[in-house]
């Protein structure tokens, strides 16, 4: 079960569908929920004699101080109101961007839920770049939650995304408490790929006998992705199947390689409608 859930604010439209997420998934696990406000303040400006005291920038820090109390006062006033163990953290950020030092709090979370966006947008930039972060550098794993998405937690339907890979293995057991407690899952293997290293005779039926011993009530979907690409097949199966969360590894190539020349995790950040959850 997730005991301990960390939202960190990104100050995006989603942040709302996040949290509210967040307070039902924690609910219905008896969990502690965090809720990270985190301020980035700029660096100083260097001068011949090195990183000097500047009075302006230390004045430019008490506004987006401020800033971030109020904030805090809101989440407060927010929280207080739920039956579940909340607290809110103001975290200040100097030296290290904001994202990563989410990424750092994440350490002691099991599981961190992040705003989303729909759209390769400007105004997802910021979210996306918290959940680059997180998913690389916390070692733990990460629910995407699309803006205006309402999706009751912990969810009924969900599609898992197979591939024999180290990211597909680490989302799967990371899952393991959505995947348990579902009333139905799909293991959808796309283009299995034949040989000892790869899905073997039967695509997905080992990983899915693997889920079945921890009582998860599985079935194996195999399909090609023909003209489309992976992602669309994923998020189709998804609507068919009226899923409520998508499962996947992320990033199984290079974050670089994925944004320039487009990937599974990339095009789901952008296209999927349903949270999706993952792991690296």
């Amino acid at each position: 079960m997730f005991k301990d859930i960390l939202v960190p604010m990104t100050a995006s439209v989603g942040d709302v569908d996040a949290l509210n997420v967040a307070l039902d998934l924690a609910a219905s696990q008896g969990a502690h929920l965090s809720v990270l406000e985190l301020v980035g303040l700029p660096m100083p400006l260097a001068s011949p004699w090195g990183l000097m005291p500047d009075v302006a920038i230390a004045e430019a820090y008490d506004p987006l101080r401020e800033q971030g109390e109020r904030n805090v006062a809101k989440l407060k006033a927010r929280l207080e109101r739920e039956p579940v163990s909340t607290e809110v953290r103001l975290v200040e950020s100097l030296l290290v961007e904001p994202a990563r030092m989410a990424a750092h709090h994440a350490h002691y979370a099991d599981l961190t839920i992040v705003a989303g966006s729909i759209g390769d947008t400007a105004e997802g930039v910021v979210p996306r770049t918290y959940f680059g972060s997180l998913l690389l550098e916390s070692g733990r794993p990460v629910l995407v939650i699309p803006p205006r998405c309402k999706t009751p937690m912990p969810p009924r339907r969900i599609v898992a995304a197979w591939r024999p890979t180290t990211e597909c293995a680490r989302a799967f057991h990371d899952a393991l408490p959505f995947l348990a407690s579902a009333e139905a899952v799909d293991v959808l293997v796309v283009d299995p790929v034949g040989g000892d290293r790869g899905d073997g005779e039967q695509p997905g039926v080992d990983i899915a006998s693997h889920l079945a011993r921890h009582g998860v009530k599985v079935n194996v979907v195999v399909r090609e992705s023909k003209a489309t690409s992976v992602s669309a097949v994923l998020l189709e199966h998804a609507r068919e199947m009226r899923a409520e969360l998508l499962v996947v590894g992320g990033y199984g190539h290079s974050r670089l390689r994925e944004w320039a020349m487009g990937g599974v995790t990339r095009e789901l950040l952008i296209g999927a409608t349903i949270p999706v959850f993952f792991s690296h």
